[in-house]
């Protein structure tokens, strides 16, 4: 299920909220004070209430055939009284403790925990992700469910522990001698969440003997309780929703950041998307970079009421990657302060940065845990960058090392970049944009079989290669724009009308002064910037462009913008642009590595970055 509008009136201090079309994560930012938290908790009494709550409204959608089937229509309205019911009745069905669907999962901004208590082990211990619990459950405090969570852990273990003995005992009653050692640690999924959002630490083996969770760092062993308290809360977290595997759910998350260093909380908000199927998560938060990195979902800024006499308007204003907000939300993140997020940030430049952090983090995983990035913005980014290097770069700002990322359309041939470059803080990718090392027609054949796509040009590479070439052809014009028009760009150069020599000269003389710079750079822009030159470059492209389209090699991934080419082979697809993309990076890391190995390559380089000889 899934929601997809929401209108309310006097939730106060909100006294008017209407949002549509919302997508599979939903942030809600803003101030304090104008009623974030409270209008979450509305949201949660309304779905969980038999009967419609006043002043809230909330359509929900079926993302299953088995809601569809158990509601008897596509979607529900919280309004109605029928539908109302329909949905209550089927969120009480209950769910499995391990196999949560089609319910609501809640984690409020109190998430300590508590002692835990010793649990009892019996001769006959059942498996605790088959059994029955009460729907409400997960509507529960999250402190009071952490017991729950480790509980279930140990008894995932002796479960099947159990399990193995009694089968071993069936086989030799049959008169077997050899057993098949086939299976698998339960424990191992949460070995990999815990490295997911604390390597290098490493999760150690359960002791059901003192019952004491443990990890391992530089070979020595600690207990938990010796994680800080923001590692400790985001084990807490990532364990339980693991544990319930919840899919076609609506997750309410408030405060996300809350206690937690910016990195952590970016991580878990990753390692939360992995999980499961057709989640649908609401983060009320303050954070800067949660916002920033949530731009292409669905951000909302709930601004504080009119004041009493004025016209109500719409509180809920939707954010998105282009407006001056989002403009001002990045600025944000660029203070002074950036260097409390790590000793080694990876400025990540491009039009789209924010979202192309989200796809290097699905890249790399846990593989370079000191590496933080931070998305930067665009071309404009890069002049700074030069100024970075030579003021920032060459010295150490509080212990912090800075590198820079740049998509491959980034021109860093001026002479401070070029030393970045040498330098190895500054990479640039060898394809035009990220979204170039998507388009592996042998990886997409992967994603369209686990599909189970029924058109027949999704079953071959040949004829998925077919269908990017078309796409590209279509795309000649306007990456043959994009080169020239960069080209010409670095011909030309900023306009500089500096006067030299212009210190203590009168104001008649700097008149003429600056009149006579103007005039040199007018001539050299006039040399620069000719119709001859933009139709020689446009030549010349075009048929670098045409040929490498029908050479039969690989080429032109390299040349040809990839994001129109990605975002047109989704759509044909009938997929989510951001969900083509999860699904691409799955199956490319499961059967294709080398698909990002440069990727991998530039990241290592500032991994490694320091310690060479």
């Amino acid at each position: 299920m899934r929601i997809t509008s929401i209108e309310a009136e006097n939730i106060l201090p909100v006294r008017m909220f209407l949002a549509r079309d919302l997508s599979d994560v939903v942030i809600l930012a803003g101030p304090n004070g104008v009623g974030k938290t409270r209008f979450l908790n509305a949201m949660v009494d309304n779905i969980r209430n038999k009967n419609p709550q006043p002043g809230i409204r909330i359509q929900v959608d079926a993302t299953t055939k088995a809601e569809e089937e158990a509601w008897g229509s596509r979607s529900l309205n919280t309004a109605n009284h029928e539908e109302k019911r329909k949905l209550f009745a089927a969120l009480q069905s209950n769910p499995r403790r391990g196999a949560w669907r089609s319910s609501i999962l809640n984690f409020e901004s109190d998430r300590t925990i508590q002692q835990l208590n010793a649990l009892s082990f019996t001769f006959d211990m059942t498996d605790p992700l088959e059994e029955k619990i009460d729907w409400g459950m997960g509507l529960g405090r999250m402190r009071d469910r952490f017991q729950d969570t480790v509980h279930a852990l140990y008894r995932l273990v002796e479960h099947q522990k159990q399990s193995i003995a009694n089968k071993a005992v069936q086989l030799r009653r049959e008169g077997k001698e050899v057993m098949h050692l086939h299976f698998s640690d339960p424990i191992d999924p949460f070995r990999r969440v815990f490295s997911e959002l604390l390597a290098p630490k490493e999760m150690v083996d359960l002791s059901a003997k003192d019952q004491r969770l443990q990890y391992q760092y530089q070979d020595r062993t600690f207990l938990f309780d010796q994680l800080s308290s923001g590692e400790r809360e985001v084990v807490n977290i990532a364990f339980d929703f693991l544990l319930r595997q919840p899919s076609d759910c609506i997750v309410i998350f408030d405060e996300p950041e809350l206690h937690l260093h910016p990195e952590l909380t970016y991580r878990l908000i990753r390692t939360l998307q992995g999980i499961g199927e057709r989640n649908q998560f609401f983060l009320c938060t303050h954070s800067a970079e949660v916002i920033s990195s949530s731009l292409d979902r669905t951000v909302i800024f709930i601004a504080p009421p009119a004041a009493l006499g004025e016209t109500i308007i719409n509180q809920a204003i939707a954010v998105s990657e282009t407006d001056e907000s989002s403009q001002a939300l990045r600025l944000l993140g660029q203070s002074i302060g950036v260097v409390s997020l790590g000793k080694k940030l990876v400025l990540i430049e491009g039009a789209n940065s924010s979202l192309d952090k989200q796809v290097y983090g699905s890249i790399l995983k846990n593989r370079f845990p000191n590496l933080v990035l931070v998305p930067v913005g665009g071309k404009d980014t890069i002049v700074n960058f030069s100024e970075i290097n030579r003021r920032v770069l060459q010295k150490s700002i509080w212990g912090v090392d800075f590198f820079m990322l740049c998509d491959g359309d980034s021109n860093i041939a001026s002479s401070p970049m070029a030393q970045a470059e040498n330098d190895g803080r500054l990479k640039r990718l060898s394809m035009y944009h990220l979204e170039n090392y998507f388009l592996d027609a042998k990886v997409w054949v992967e994603v369209f079989k686990a599909l189970e796509a029924k058109e027949e040009w999704m079953h071959t590479s040949d004829a998925i290669e077919e269908r990017l070439k078309k796409f590209a052809n279509e795309c000649v014009s306007y990456a043959v724009a994009l080169l020239v028009s960069a080209e010409l760009r670095l011909k030309v150069g900023n306009i500089d009308v500096m006067p030299k020599k212009c210190h203590g000269v009168t104001f008649a003389q700097l008149i003429e002064i600056t009149k006579a710079r103007i005039a040199d750079e007018r001539g050299r822009i006039d040399e620069s910037l000719t119709d001859e030159l933009a139709i020689s470059g446009i030549e010349s492209r075009w048929k670098q462009i045409q040929d490498a389209l029908t050479s039969g090699d690989q080429a032109w991934k390299n040349i040809i913008p990839g994001r129109p080419i990605l975002a047109r082979l989704a759509s044909t697809a009938a997929i989510p642009a951001d969900r083509a993309k999860r699904l691409y990076i799955k199956h490319a890391l499961e059967h294709s590595p080398q698909t990002f190995s440069e990727i991998t390559a530039i990241f290592e380089s500032f991994h490694l970055f320091g310690q060479r000889g």
